[in-house]
């Protein structure tokens, strides 16, 4: 496949503050005080955030490159939602206290392109997925793709459970909203078990058609393996903040299908960039959450299929029933639903020219399961 009108980073330029780097690093071998510390922060905080209440946390997941930070960075701009954002970065364990040390700090304020290189522009006060950081801390082997990655309705955690509930709602006093939102990718495999914490909580699965998101996949990998061997930083950064989806050293997400996985391992190992593999890996994600949607009626319910090509070539209708669906209030998302009906559409930064022979076997590959999603 070839990449037109896409130009690989040419220098080595690690994007954010090389001090962003080192905190990340330290407070991430420091955890179990950082644990620590959250109990304190809870405790201190108790009374106040037993003022916030949020049964129905908005979850947006997909495989990545689907559309998910677009409809992270719009619904963040409700009124009433709060995120993560890049300031919670170096120390998301803790947002209240980490929020009001750093809020009015001058580092990071001028928006600057992420490191996707995708015309997303971001600083500071950005929203980001940063939430699998708090995941890998309770949960062993997230990332482990030689085993079942799923985390269904049959697993138990209650310390995890206890930090999850608390963390939200001092995100929510952090912010003074009313509803908590997060993307997060990996998630496709733990919609049951937070369906059985949080039983009305709201997913947006965003899918995209497979020949334009296989290509973008494609070429994102090859910009973070280029960036990757430019600064050794980069992969280790984006693990360290709970982003495992690119580079030499990324995690494919195990549905359960071990012989799967060893088979893209192996095809990867020759070719980074081949299409049957990118393919296959597109649809074991998007065939695995179609499977337990039809299993589970409550899940499915809850859960609203968020075409990509529909959002940007029908933003009005698009949006309108990604409100309804999380109950998320129309009248005060009008200016904001104006700006996007305005500026979404497809990219343009580059552009995939698949050959016939790809072509056809990404279709071949993927059918079966796009059918399943109305494409």
């Amino acid at each position: 496949m070839n990449l037109k009108n896409f130009t690989l980073v040419k220098k080595s330029e690690f994007q954010y503050p090389s001090i962003a780097y080192h905190i990340v690093k330290f407070f991430d071998r420091i955890n179990p005080a950082v644990l620590f510390l959250d109990k304190i922060e809870t405790l201190i905080l108790s009374r106040r955030i037993s003022n916030y209440h949020d049964e129905s946390p908005i979850y947006i997941i997909g495989l990545a490159r689907a559309g998910t930070t677009i409809i992270l960075e719009m619904l963040s701009k409700h009124p009433d939602v709060a995120t993560h954002r890049y300031i919670h970065m170096p120390l998301t364990y803790l947002p209240y206290v980490w929020t009001n040390l750093v809020k009015n700090t001058t580092v990071f304020t001028e928006p600057v392109e992420r490191l996707h290189k995708d015309g997303i522009f971001v600083n500071k006060d950005s929203p980001e997925a940063l939430e699998e950081v708090i995941w890998r801390g309770f949960f062993k082997n997230l990332h482990n793709e030689n085993i079942s990655n799923i985390i269904d309705s049959n697993v138990s955690n209650s310390k995890f459970e206890k930090f999850y509930r608390n963390h939200i709602l001092k995100t929510l006093l952090t912010q003074n909203k009313s509803r908590y939102l997060t993307k997060n990718n990996y998630i496709v495999t733990r919609m049951e078990y937070l369906l059985k914490i949080f039983p009305k909580a709201k997913f947006l699965l965003i899918i995209r058609n497979p020949v334009d998101h296989i290509a973008s996949l494609i070429k994102q990998n090859k910009l973070f393996e280029r960036m990757g061997l430019k600064d050794i930083r980069l992969e280790q950064f984006t693990q360290l903040i709970g982003h495992y989806e690119f580079g030499h050293n990324r995690k494919c997400i195990n549905v359960g299908d071990h012989e799967m996985i060893e088979n893209l391992r192996k095809i990867w190992l020759k070719d980074s960039s081949d299409t049957k593999a990118w393919a296959l890996y597109w649809a074991s994600i998007y065939s695995f959450v179609s499977d337990i949607l039809k299993k589970n009626k409550k899940l499915a319910d809850a859960t609203l299929i968020v075409r990509y090509d529909e959002l940007v070539s029908n933003p009005s209708e698009s949006i309108d029933k990604i409100l309804e669906h999380t109950h998320l209030k129309k009248e005060k998302f009008k200016k904001i639903k104006k700006y996007y009906i305005k500026n979404l559409h497809k990219p343009t930064y580059y552009q995939a020219n698949f050959s016939k022979q790809e072509l056809k076997d990404i279709t071949n590959i993927t059918n079966s399961t796009v059918s399943l999603f109305g494409y």
